[in-house]
């Protein structure tokens, strides 16, 4: 009897359970990527799609292509997505398909971009635009132009160097320098500043028609969308490059205006024609920018877009209303795709914008090799690279995975890659092993440094480093930031006796765990040494066996508040070496993340992978322009933290400090660079005392002699 009733109860659970699954999958899964300020929405409008009356429901995408990754995997049903993101979605073989797009007005595709002349300029043909004057919309105004379109014009008919002298950035620069009588073309050419002075001092032709040619920056009055169209009517220039909306506004040649265009302009076209301003009603187009698109999973695309054309805006508080608010971004008309479409379809209609995806660079290509560590290290570089890829960013990256971070320095050392990001901890091996040096750094708020803190229990009669001679020491690795920091202070204070250093450590400390060390090293550096003792967490749990732990102050507040950690230690039980007194109480501090390069690489090449991923830090990190995020540099990857870059980066820079206004002391680099070759202190006094017995010798036998 039991066991018939048992079956029943599992027959009654599984159909519940099957109509359950049943519901929700009658649900629509929407992801919404929130933005910044106004449009932060998803606190606000998810929870009104959670009601029981709604018939979708919401999930949170880190970034737009998160949300792409997420149709792929099955876990949501459709997202919004700009033009560039479908373009990533086909070049990562992503199949979706498109149900409506979003559009502001009437316009078949977001906007067009034209070339216009000044007709005096005897401009007949793009074959006439050799030794002419360029006014371009400059660089720095990425939510409307991605370098893609801004340098359409330019990569249609300059013919593009690729001289192994320069950067790739440079070559096209050059490029245009050489082609172009004079131009303006304002605002960072590249995103460090110092390059980028010197580059527009070695070719100030390029800024020369520019109100202000000596700063051709953005605050210029030929920067910016209408900036060309000013710098051409103000007769500076013979060929301007513009969105076509901006041009109907700046001509007057909008339905209703009063002021008609004058004479005297043309459009240029492609096909070596041109066509006058005045009264044209269909100007000839170089390249269109679609429509954002809602993409939807194959299986369910004619159900979303169905579903999308159903709703209808009704009440604010009402769960329709709380789905259109999250998926428009300004007042949009959502116009359905009849049928809904493939990708290929959709771009193959908008002129010019599949063939700016698709110039190619230098032959051969150039590449910045990245080494990666892990799978979802290499699969978020691999989004990295298309998403790079299709904002125009130059030269392209290739993603490698090795199976640790010693392969990495390896491959890099033996010119089979050319960089890798990892911690302070591997810097010293990477420099000393490997001849490696820094090319950038993740830059980070004070709070979030690795601030290298001398830790002991709360009882400790210790006071000082130097009172810490014979105690149990325990490190999270050898030749780490934590190592090396302990060992330039003891140095600089004359603690060391013995020579090489870790005879001199091995001498200072007692029995100790210093995972990693050299196989040869002093067995006492290894005795307190367990499996769970390596890394940051590993020397607190050392600590509850020693007397003293080594390792960043972040980690030890975290310790004991991570869930993960088996340890039953408290905080109250421990304490940082002299952080109730005023002096520093810290032996060093470094960015939590290091770009590191061959010394070998060549300067070209170390400017061309800094460009690269200075490009890609103003793209999507912390101040992406776009209204939502299109990649995240910065934050969680498929739900894992610290993938690739560390989540709380806040800037890539080529130097230590996250601003410049930053003067904290013993920057871990300067450390590094400062520490001498070993000399133990009793062998110092011996040399001294060996010195002085022989001076006496001979101070004898010269008055005997």
């Amino acid at each position: 009897m039991k066991r018939v009733s048992n079956v029943v109860c599992f027959v009654v659970l599984h159909t519940f359970l099957v109509l359950q699954h049943a519901e929700c999958l009658d649900k629509f899964r929407v992801c919404v990527v929130d933005g910044r300020g106004g449009f932060k929405r998803a606190a606000r409008y998810c929870p009104t799609l959670d009601k029981a009356d709604s018939k979708v429901e919401c999930v949170v995408g880190m970034d737009r292509l998160d949300c792409l990754r997420k149709i792929s995997k099955g876990i949501v049903d459709f997202s919004v997505f700009s033009p560039e993101d479908i373009v990533t979605a086909t070049n990562s073989e992503v199949e979706v398909l498109l149900t409506n797009e979003m559009r502001y007005s009437q316009e078949k595709y977001e906007y067009e971009v034209v070339a216009v002349i000044n007709d005096e300029s005897g401009i007949k043909s793009k074959h006439d635009l050799r030794n002419k004057n360029f006014c371009h919309p400059g660089y720095g105004y990425e939510t409307d132009w991605t370098d893609i379109l801004a340098n359409f014009l330019e990569a249609s008919i300059v013919p593009q160097t690729c001289n192994t002298k320069l950067t790739i950035t440079e070559n096209r620069i050059s490029a245009t320098s050489n082609y172009f009588k004079q131009a303006c073309k304002a605002g960072p050419w590249v995103n460090d500043p110092i390059l980028d002075a010197e580059l527009k001092t070695k070719y100030p032709n390029l800024c020369a028609l520019c109100h202000n040619p000596n700063r051709c920056s953005t605050n210029d009055k030929y920067w910016g969308r209408r900036g060309p169209l000013f710098c051409l009517t103000d007769g500076y220039g013979d060929v301007s490059w513009a969105r076509l909306d901006d041009v109907k506004i700046h001509f007057g040649i909008t339905p209703g205006a009063k002021i008609m265009a004058p004479d005297g302009y043309s459009f240029l076209c492609q096909d070596g024609t041109t066509m006058p301003v005045r009264g044209n009603e269909k100007p000839c187009v170089w390249v269109v920018k679609p429509w954002p698109v809602i993409a939807a999973r194959r299986k369910r695309a004619q159900e979303v877009q169905d579903f999308i054309n159903s709703i209808n805006q009704h009440d604010p508080e009402m769960w329709e209303s709380a789905l259109l608010s999250l998926i428009e971004t300004f007042k949009q008309e959502i116009t359905p795709l009849r049928p809904v479409e493939p990708i290929e379809s959709f771009l193959n209609n908008a002129p010019g914008f599949l063939s700016a995806n698709s110039f190619t660079g230098c032959h051969p290509p150039r590449t910045v090799r990245v080494c990666t560590t892990t799978n979802v290290a290499n699969a978020k570089c691999a989004w990295m690279r298309e998403a790079a890829t299709v904002y125009g960013v130059e030269p392209d990256l290739d993603c490698l995975r090795a199976a640790n971070i010693t392969h990495c320095m390896q491959a890099i050392s033996n010119g089979a890659a050319d960089l890798v990001i990892t911690s302070a901890d591997h810097v010293a091996t990477a420099q000393k092993k490997y001849n490696l040096t820094t090319l950038f750094y993740e830059t980070v708020t004070n709070d979030n440094k690795y601030i290298t803190v001398t830790v002991v229990k709360s009882g400790s009669s210790y006071k000082t480093l130097s009172d810490l001679r014979g105690a149990k020491a325990c490190f999270p690795k050898y030749d780490g930031i934590a190592w090396n920091s302990v060992l330039k202070y003891l140095s600089d204070e004359h603690l060391l006796d013995s020579c090489p250093y870790e005879a001199g450590m091995a001498e200072f400390f007692g029995d100790s765990c210093v995972p990693d060390l050299p196989k040869n090293s002093s067995k006492s550096l290894k005795a307190l040494c367990q499996d769970y003792h390596e890394g940051e967490y590993g020397v607190l749990r050392c600590l509850e066996h020693a007397d003293v732990a080594f390792l960043s102050k972040n980690s030890f507040e975290k310790y004991f508040k991570d869930p993960k950690e088996i340890s039953n230690a408290k905080r109250e039980s421990f304490k940082v070496l002299c952080e109730n007194e005023k002096d520093d109480c810290y032996l060093s501090w470094a960015p939590i993340g290091h770009a590191m390069v061959s010394k070998n690489l060549s300067d070209m090449a170390k400017n061309d992978a800094l460009d690269v991923f200075l490009q890609l830090d103003n793209l999507f990190g912390r101040n992406y322009k776009s209204v939502t995020a299109p990649f995240s540099l910065y934050g969680s990857f498929d739900g894992q933290n610290n993938v690739l870059f560390h989540d709380a980066t806040q800037k890539l820079r080529n130097v230590p400090v996250y601003k410049n206004t930053d003067m904290m002391k013993k920057e871990y680099n300067s450390i590094l660079s400062s520490l001498k070759e070993c000399e133990a202190a009793g062998g110092a006094n011996r040399s001294t005392a060996i010195s002085i017995s022989l001076m006496l010798v001979l101070s004898v036998l010269l008055v005997f002699r």
